[in-house]
């Protein structure tokens, strides 16, 4: 039996592990990941194991049988080269190709590829992958801005659920990969006043060069009053992008009548919201959650064409025998916005500045 370097997450903790390299059954591709992203989910799975799992169980996702010590292989921000295909596939990508993918597995009644237990996840160096939603990742794409199409698509579909016009007013809060993803978004449709918020001086800097108007420390300023005054009557659309439950409430108490709060971090924790705000404001609250395949495909195609400055978000890469330390490092707070796992290789944390 082959075996592999793998991640496990397991009880908190990222172990790096030798494990069998799966095998592509009908209609799969097994591949060899290049790069591999380090999403803030992977962190929220990692720090709240027991409150996904749980969720998990009741969705049916993982069966009642499975404990909170289960093992999870993370990883689903990736670019990868295929090495073999599975039975009842087309061949049409010569092997050897670089591709990436939505992390789903329909041929696993739509699976999440490495959010699942039970599924080998592109933090390993080998994992599966569906033919039918391959992507070739184009010659003038490195192997990391590659993986990068992932979060922007996760960007840009909140930008399209929100159904922002040019002549409203945008606030972001939270300028890590997916805020400045839904930035980067706004700007390539046109969105003319942005205001950025985050509590890193640093990455309201990047959020500025990825296309905010205008830029707050809510440490100094009320982001939520600068984007009203700024609107001045105008609609404005609150983008949540932190991932910190207790904070919509006052988003909500805070924000103009006829405003629209989209909710982007993922948030597995019960909330106390008083709704009657949002009653009287007639305020939309929506919902943001993974992506259309075609948003996934127009990200790759910006990032193509240079539509996207990609590496403003890139700020570190690291090999597979360092990712234990790098997620210690992401727990904390940082000034970090994307590091990505090559599991092909050896090597700690270096920084891209």
């Amino acid at each position: 039996m082959a075996t592999m370097n793998a991640l496990i997450m397991q009880n908190g903790e990222l172990t790096l592990t030798q494990a069998a390299v799966p095998e592509p059954m009908a209609g799969q591709v097994l591949v060899r990941s290049l790069a591999c992203g380090i999403c803030g989910s992977d962190l929220h799975l990692t720090r709240h194991t027991g409150e996904v799992f749980d969720l998990y169980r009741k969705l049916g996702v993982m069966p009642p049988s499975l404990d909170d010590s289960t093992p999870l292989m993370l990883g689903h921000e990736f670019c990868a080269e295929i090495v073999s295909y599975g039975p009842e596939t087309r061949k049409q990508l010569p092997v050897g190709s670089r591709v990436t993918s939505v992390p789903i597995l329909l041929s696993e009644h739509g699976a999440g590829i490495g959010v699942t237990p039970g599924l080998t996840g592109a933090y390993s160096e080998y994992f599966i992958v569906d033919e039918a939603l391959l992507l070739p990742v184009p010659d003038n794409v490195p192997n990391e801005a590659a993986a990068l199409a992932e979060p922007l698509a996760v960007g840009l579909h909140a930008v399209n659920r929100s159904a922002i016009g040019i002549h409203d007013v945008a606030l972001v809060v939270g300028c890590g990969p997916i805020g400045l993803a839904v930035i980067a978004a706004l700007k390539r449709q046109g969105v003319h006043d942005i205001v950025a918020a985050d509590l890193h001086d640093a990455k309201l800097k990047t959020a500025s060069d990825m296309g905010a108007s205008n830029v707050v420390n809510p440490t100094r300023l009320d982001e939520i009053a600068v984007a009203a005054g700024l609107a001045g009557g105008r609609r404005v659309v609150i983008f949540e992008c932190v991932g910190v439950h207790s904070l919509i409430d006052g988003f909500i108490r805070r924000a103009p009548a006829h405003s629209t709060l989209v909710i982007t971090g993922v948030h597995t924790a019960t909330s106390s919201i008083n709704y009657a705000y949002a009653t009287v404001k007639e305020m939309d609250i929506r919902f943001s959650y993974y992506y259309q395949p075609e948003e996934f495909a127009e990200c790759l195609q910006a990032i193509a064409d240079g539509d996207i400055d990609w590496r403003k978000l890139l700020t570190g890469r690291v090999g597979i025998d360092g990712a234990s330390d790098t997620f210690r490092l992401l727990m904390r707070p940082n000034s970090h916005i994307k590091i990505v796992i090559e599991p092909w290789r050896s090597g700690a944390l270096e920084m891209i500045v």
